[in-house]
């Protein structure tokens, strides 16, 4: 399962390039995310970006003034993050590791650490999440954020070749993430659900040409998360956020 991931996501970064600049709130691609992140980041944190792909959110966090590890299982998506270090002008150099992070000791432990969009492809996700929480400092966060069982294209049935391709072993609501945080030992903090069907449309077909324009124009992003939002109250979830905390 680990080669498979692998592979895919080595064929995923193939055509990516080093980014030119960090992403700001109203990018729509991480507008969900870094809002959650603002919540709880602070300066002077030591991070574990699990499955942080080419770093994005490895240099917003970093641009805050935190130490950053970064961990993917993909080389070519660390060796894009590595010269993104170089390219970037950061108060602090993030580190960015290759590797199955299960299975790799870290030398200190982490005030913060974000698993985003990772446990679903994972075949222990219990194991991951009571890695992370050894990996954490007492009173130590987590945000943990998965794919919805309760999305509208995955209960119409046009999410499962998605699920497929990408290596999605299962989905979660809100209730299986917080027994499996439980179970490892963390204190539940907030649970989040977001993501409408029109913004998860967008990403599922891969509607590249449409999300750079959105990108692009803040003024298309704002209208498309309003009408998500209103989306997301008609029809629920996409994603789900936990955010737990290590007593």
């Amino acid at each position: 399962m680990e080669k498979k991931l692998s592979s895919f996501y080595e064929k995923f970064h193939k055509k990516i390039k080093p980014q030119k600049r960090i992403v700001g709130k109203k990018n729509f691609t991480y507008r969900i995310v870094l809002g959650v992140l603002d919540k709880y980041l602070d300066s002077g944190m030591r991070i574990l970006d699990l499955g942080c792909g080419v770093g994005t959110l490895s240099f917003y966090m970093a641009l805050k003034g935190n130490k950053i590890i970064g961990v993917d299982i993909s080389k070519k998506a660390v060796d894009i993050c590595r010269k993104n270090v170089e390219l970037l002008n950061l108060p602090i150099k993030p580190v960015f590791l290759v590797g199955d992070f299960v299975r790799l000791k870290f030398k200190d432990k982490f005030d913060f650490v974000l698993c985003s969009e990772v446990v679903e492809h994972l075949k222990d996700d219990q194991k991951a999440i009571l890695k992370i929480y050894n990996c954490l400092k007492d009173t130590g966060t987590l945000i943990l954020s998965t794919p919805s069982k309760n999305a509208p294209l995955y209960k119409w049935g046009l999410a499962k070749s998605f699920d497929k391709k990408v290596g999605h072993l299962r989905r979660y609501r809100v209730d299986d993430l917080i027994a499996l945080c439980k179970n490892a030992g963390f204190k539940i903090i907030d649970t989040r659900k977001t993501e409408g069907v029109i913004r998860n449309s967008l990403f599922l077909f891969h509607c590249d040409f449409f999300l750079k324009l959105v990108n692009r124009f803040t003024f298309f992003s704002n209208i498309i998360t309003f009408l998500d939002s209103l989306a997301l109250k008609l029809f629920g979830e996409s994603q789900i956020f936990v955010i737990a905390q290590k007593p």
